[in-house]
């Protein structure tokens, strides 16, 4: 069987704006018309669940659908039945999301070292950065002070975490801005202990201003690691933990 071809950039871009402007429809609806809602739970439930799988929707059409593809296999069975006959709206054929290689709660932790079989060429070993939970927190809230910041009271309070920029081709799920403000991959270890992905949205400029506290050796590890599709990331892990 062929593979579902993945629609153009402007096909998601469409799909984009039908389900954000739908969003907003329904939302304003169900805030003074309660009794339209079909949530088991009441207009509040759904009123969130439509505001949560359209969180990161702005940028998702802006990598090749991979974003589109995150957000519909990390949805509920209400949030993707939303989703499905949102997009019969467009000219997005559904097919390639349901296609596309299935997403692996509870997923696996993210690899700090090479293998002697999983290893790539150290790519811009320079970028690493480590920090403690309190430097994280505060990055995180200066690149976006209007939150949410729930999780980072979930931190591991003695924990060192691993920040690098992200890289072309890996997931963009907001647009770059305001200012300098970027999309970054972190390596992350929650209070529990699991070690997790995040793309924390943080200044270039705080950033840059780090001291370079990992040694070489070091970051030339973390840049011969190569990326896997099977990573929990921070979403996951605050789902499964139902923040």
């Amino acid at each position: 069987m062929r593979p579902r071809r993945t629609p153009s950039r402007n096909q998601l871009h469409e799909a984009n704006v039908t389900l954000l402007s739908r969003a907003m429809i329904e939302i304003r609806l169900l805030a003074n018309r309660p009794e339209h809602a079909t949530h088991p739970d009441g207009h509040l439930a759904q009123i969130a669940a439509i505001a949560d799988v359209c969180h990161h929707l702005p940028g998702a059409g802006r990598t090749s659908g991979g974003g589109l593809v995150w957000t519909w296999q990390t949805a509920d069975e209400f949030q993707r039945a939303w989703l499905r006959s949102r997009l019969a709206e467009t000219n997005v054929d559904i097919a390639f999301l349901e296609a596309a290689p299935a997403w692996p709660p509870p997923g696996t932790a993210p690899d700090l070292r090479p293998s002697w079989n999983r290893w790539r060429w150290p790519r811009d070993p320079g970028a690493f950065v480590s920090v403690d939970s309190d430097t994280l927190a505060r990055l995180v809230r200066q690149g976006e002070p209007d939150g949410p910041h729930a999780l980072l009271d979930h931190l591991h309070p003695g924990a060192r975490h691993i920040i690098r920029a992200r890289r072309p081709g890996e997931t963009l799920f907001r647009p770059d801005g305001p200012g300098d403000v970027r999309q970054y991959r972190a390596v992350v270890t929650m209070r529990d202990g699991a070690l997790i992905v995040a793309s924390p949205r943080l200044r270039a400029g705080d950033i840059a201003a780090l001291p370079a506290n990992l040694g070489l050796f070091r970051r030339l590890v973390l840049a011969a690691v190569p990326k896997r599709r099977r990573e929990r990331d921070l979403y996951v892990w605050g789902r499964d933990h139902h923040l």
